[in-house]
């Protein structure tokens, strides 16, 4: 199996982990000894929490994401300086 096919197969396995742990959280709820005004107050909730946990994933891989291109940006500057200056081999 080469590199390309075993991350296909990790993505796979990822995605099928997270939406086996979501379907799981869903029907444990539906099942829930608990009234319908109750369950859909804590749904509400869990997916508040979960799209502001969102939200702030989303800031934070822009961040890390805007340092990452300077970063890249400083090293590609310097490497072409360096071939323009004939100093790599």
């Amino acid at each position: 199996m080469n590199q390309n096919n075993k991350g296909h197969s990790a993505e796979k396995l990822v995605c099928s982990i997270f939406f086996s742990l979501f379907a799981g959280i869903f029907i444990g709820m539906l099942f829930a000894p608990k009234s319908g005004a109750k369950l859909r107050e804590d749904l509400k909730y869990f997916l508040g929490e979960i799209i502001e946990r969102g939200k702030f994933t989303v800031e934070e891989v822009k961040v890390y994401g805007s340092e990452f291109i300077d970063k890249s940006r400083e090293r590609v500057g310097s490497f072409s300086s360096k071939i323009k200056n004939g100093l790599v081999d």
